[in-house]
This record gives C-alpha cells, structure tokens and sequence, in this order.
C-alpha cells in the first residue's frame, strides 16, 4: 500500500510534546489512507530522542495505517535544516510539515490533504484567523515587507501546516535551512511558478510546553529579524533566478 501523505515535525527539545503529538496524530481520521509521521529530532539536548522511540514501539505493536519515523541529527540544522532532512526520507503522494509544539493542530494537515489530494500542482497552506497580539504585528509587518520586496503578495507565510504534492520537490531545489526561511522559500517559489495556493482558516494556539526558540532572548529575536529581511533580498535577486 502506498503512503498517501507524509508529515515532517522538527523537534528540538520537545520531550514533554512528544506523546501528546503522537496521540493528536492518531486521532486523525485517515480512514483508508495510509499516513506517515517523520518526526526529526534536531539536535536535541533532553529526551526528545528516547520519547520518539518509545512511540515508535507503541505504535508498530498496533495495526493501524500509521508509520512513525525517527530521523536523527546531531548537532541542530535549524528549523528549516530540519524539515529538509524530513523531506529526503519522506514516502508520501502528499508531503508537508509543521510544528512540534502544538500550536498547530495536527488535523488542519489532514483537511489541507483532503483540500488538495487530487491535484499535482498545488500547494496547501494554513491561514491563521486569531488575534495573536505582539507575534501577529510582527507576522502582519513582515508580510508587507516580503510582499514589496518579492513582487508578489505574500500572506500568513509562516502559517502551519504546509502540504503539497510531491511532484513540486522537483521545484524546491535550493531549500534553505536557517530560521524560518523555507516558509518564504516554498510560498514564494510557488507564487513565482503559477502554481496554486489553496488556503484554509486555522486557530493558531498557546504552546503547552518549552518556549520560543527565538522571541524569547531579544539579541536572537533581531538575529531572526535581520536575517530574514536579508532573505527576501537574496530570494529575489540572487537564489532563483
């Protein structure tokens, strides 16, 4: 049976979300579909490793049309070094990612799936709908400053889950690792392309557990910053021409 869709989840450090991201996924009412979860641990420093494997061993005790995969990097590759390493081992018709801390519910992957599933040229993407105060100013100046700056308007970028059909690998060929960039990079280079966004409406919620990577220390906050808007720079002029 072929593995209809596959989701990647970056991990660093998210020992106490693993088991909660494991019973989430489940949950998912694939149906008839079978349903790949390539968790990678990003250079994490807790248990985050031993957590993967225990529901790893779980879930191959249960007959079920779910797979669970562990990659496993040493030193952290960066959110977007993350996914990328997903993407290689990924078996899936139907490819994406998220994030580990939740705040994404993992059934938005699974509606974006039912949304796109009979289209090759596709891209699915969240679109978050509530207030989120301080991050969404942010979110919102950074649109507009991508949007003037790559000639296309770029909306709710970093807005989980992304899914799209493995066909349009092919077309993501210089993905890049650091910060959050891979999200500008897919939006952009599909917008680029003609090829079609489908959007739904997503609650983007609290995490549970753990912290910001970056928001949370303002040196690596304006780090994020600056990178990114050097990003948008070399995306448009440089990187894909």
């Amino acid at each position: 049976m072929n593995t209809n869709l596959s989701l990647i989840l970056p991990c660093f450090n998210e020992e106490k979300n693993i088991s909660f991201i494991y019973e989430e996924f489940s949950q998912i009412p694939f149906n008839n579909n079978k349903a790949e979860l390539i968790l990678v641990n990003n250079g994490s420093t807790d248990n985050t490793d031993k957590e993967i494997d225990k529901i790893i061993n779980i879930n191959e005790k249960l007959n079920n049309n779910i797979i669970i995969r562990k990659v496993f990097i040493k030193e952290n590759a960066g959110y977007g070094g993350g996914i990328k390493a997903g993407l290689k081992m990924a078996n899936g018709d139907y490819i994406g990612w998220a994030h580990a801390d939740l705040q994404s519910p993992l059934i938005d992957f699974f509606r974006l799936y039912e949304l796109i599933k009979d289209k090759k040229q596709i891209f699915g993407k969240g679109r978050r709908i509530n207030n989120r105060g301080f991050d969404g100013v942010i979110s919102l100046l950074h649109e507009k400053i991508a949007s003037t700056v790559l000639g296309f308007e770029m909306r709710e970028i970093n807005a989980q889950p992304k899914i799209f059909s493995k066909d349009l690998m092919l077309l993501f060929k210089n993905i890049p690792t650091k910060w959050t960039t891979i999200d500008t990079y897919a939006v952009y280079l599909c917008l680029k392309n003609q090829i079609e966004i489908k959007e739904i409406d997503v609650i983007f919620k609290n995490r549970i557990y753990g912290e910001s990577k970056w928001k949370n220390n303002f040196l690596i906050f304006i780090k994020h910053i600056f990178f990114n808007l050097l990003y948008l720079f070399k995306l448009r002029f440089f990187n894909e021409k």
